[in-house]
């Protein structure tokens, strides 16, 4: 959250973007892209409004929440809705109007609001979300995280949560947690949890800013960098603070929003942290659970320039079929989205401009961001929500509002991208205070559809009505072990002459986690010719002659069988 303080000079550019000369995806079109995106909110199902309690004091978290987790909590095979609500910060009591929501989807995108009968209860002030099965029983359990620090782990029993926090080992710290994410750290089976946390902030470090006499959110450099959390599963539905062993707490920067994914593809898993104002971190597993930060060393801290930036949110993806993953950062109003785009092992280039995202990006201000394939065509395309923090910038700006239209970028096969946004259909015509984002399959037509959630307004649920998009295989995959939801595996797929890698990654976005369910899109071939997973404890399965637009399920080591989303019967 970098602020725009005192000095109206930085206000006199903000928007402007002039100085970036026109990139590959910059150029204006009035033609009509085939991806389309239709605004289904109204239709879902889904009465979801986010309550930040804005105020005059402006409290510094009222505009960064909050999340959603899309996850099957259900085990039907539909992926279902969590959203995270915030509250008052002046009270850690939860007002009746902030609840957090469960909406469960029937396999068609029409969902019903679970939260009474699922037992969803929510304190404190709500940021974001994290799922994952840390208890092996094949059912995904929720994490949430909480200004206050007051985070709650609640195990899913099948038809309810049950908040187990306290007797898991998880314990309130009074530090201001923003992102989290599960996977399997350490490399003994279960999954472990990271936890982002921000700065050391509280009512009674609150400095009030003001920028020409108006009242301004405070800025992250008035406060210390607070150090994010590991803990680790010891196999018996417990945790410990593993934070000063895995050797992150000895580099406390002011983060948001983290990405888990095998980023040098060693077999480990690894974790990328995208920090407001300070360096991002690119934490290096040695395998058995303790990082080294390579993002200085490999050029995938800072700008292009060498500076630090306001980051949000994060992704991963092999975005110019390299063999390597890149990494996509979001960043504040008048930076890129930074494009790390990796040449060689853990060697990342900075590359937005020249990828056609770099100016369109610097007009907005941005947090949730999501690499997912739109249209069906084999290589991923770019959507990231938008939104300002100050809810007077406008009285201060002729060029900034608070409220912003979302981002759409359509990837062009080389991992360079044209912004779309304004030809891509009704889901992203509206302005939003726009924070967290996710994607999933919702309605169960073999494409990708995304959930937004709007600081202090209506959740948008958003169908995708791509044109003449291409064919689709899902898989839903479940690990022999404890780590039942796969988070970690690896899977490439051989399509012809073209090699597509996913990864079921345990966070991304901003506050946020998508489905786990892995989506290739395969243009127009008819099979995958050869799929082979790399499951998270090293095992190897290759599939053949994988037929297109079907949804399969596959535990490891077994064959893969068809399901209907919203009726998949126990395998």
């Amino acid at each position: 959250m970098k602020k725009l303080l005192v000095f109206t000079t930085l206000l006199a550019i903000a928007g402007s973007g002039a100085c970036v000369a026109d990139g590959p995806g910059n150029s204006s079109s009035s033609e009509a892209s085939n991806i389309q995106f239709a605004d289904g909110t109204g239709s879902s199902g889904v009465e979801f409004k986010h309550e930040g309690g804005r105020s005059e004091a402006k409290w510094m978290p009222e505009v960064l929440a909050g999340g959603v987790a899309i996850a099957d909590f259900n085990r039907d095979g539909a992926p279902d809705l969590l959203l995270v609500n915030s509250g008052s910060v002046t009270s850690e009591e939860r007002p009746a109007n902030a609840r957090n929501h469960l909406y469960l989807n029937d396999g068609k995108g029409q969902f019903t609001d679970a939260t009474e009968q699922w037992k969803l209860e929510g304190s404190g002030y709500g940021q974001g979300a994290a799922v994952g099965d840390f208890d092996g029983d094949g059912l995904t359990d929720l994490f949430l995280t909480d200004f206050f620090g007051d985070n709650r782990l609640l195990r899913n029993t099948g038809s309810a949560f049950e908040d187990v926090t306290e007797q898991a080992g998880i314990t309130k710290d009074d530090k201001w947690a923003t992102s989290a994410g599960f996977s399997d750290l350490d490399g003994d089976g279960d999954l472990d949890l990271f936890v982002v946390k921000y700065v050391a902030y509280t009512q009674q470090t609150h400095v009030a800013t003001y920028n020409n006499r108006l009242r301004t959110y405070s800025a992250p450099y008035l406060y210390e960098a607070v150090p994010d959390q590991l803990w680790e599963n010891t196999g018996d539905g417990k945790f410990i603070d593993a934070s000063e062993k895995a050797g992150i707490a000895s580099e406390p920067e002011k983060g948001l929003a983290l990405a888990i994914g095998d980023i040098d593809k060693d077999g480990d898993q690894d974790v990328y942290v995208a920090n407001d104002t300070t360096p991002n971190q690119l934490w290096i597993n040695d395998g058995k659970g303790v990082f080294e930060d390579r993002a200085k060393l490999g050029g995938a801290a800072y700008s292009e320039i060498g500076k630090e930036e306001g980051s949000m949110g994060a992704d991963f993806s092999d975005l110019d079929s390299n063999g390597h993953l890149d990494i996509l950062v979001t960043n504040f109003q008048e930076e890129t989205t930074a494009y790390y785009t990796q040449e060689d092992s853990l060697f990342f280039r900075e590359i937005s401009d020249a990828a056609g995202i770099g100016q369109t990006a610097r007009q907005r201000l941005k947090f949730g961001i999501e690499l997912f394939d739109a249209d069906n065509d084999g290589d991923e395309d770019l959507l990231v929500a938008n939104g300002h923090i100050e809810d007077n910038i406008e009285k201060n700006s002729e060029t900034v509002t608070f409220a912003q239209p979302n981002s759409l970028y359509e990837n062009l096969g080389d991992g360079k991208f044209k912004d779309i946004s304004e030809i891509a259909g009704a889901a992203l015509k509206d302005s939003q205070v726009s924070r967290g984002l996710a994607v999933a399959d919702l309605d169960g037509d073999g494409d990708l559809d995304f959930v937004i959630v709007n600081n202090g307004g209506t959740a948008q649920i958003a169908f995708n009505e791509t044109v003449d998009q291409g064919n689709f295989v899902v898989l839903l995959l479940e690990g022999s072990g404890k780590n039942t939801n796969a988070i970690g595996a690896r899977l490439v797929a051989k399509i012809g002459d073209k090699t597509i890698e996913r990864q079921v990654m345990g966070a991304q976005s901003y506050l946020s986690v998508s489905d786990f369910r892995i989506h290739f899109g395969l243009g127009a071939a008819e099979t995958i010719d050869e799929l082979t997973i790399h499951w998270p404890n090293g095992d190897k399965q290759t599939l053949t002659g994988v037929a297109a637009n079907k949804f399969y399920y596959l535990k490891e080591g077994g064959e893969p069988s068809e399901f209907t989303p919203g009726s998949r019967s126990e395998q």
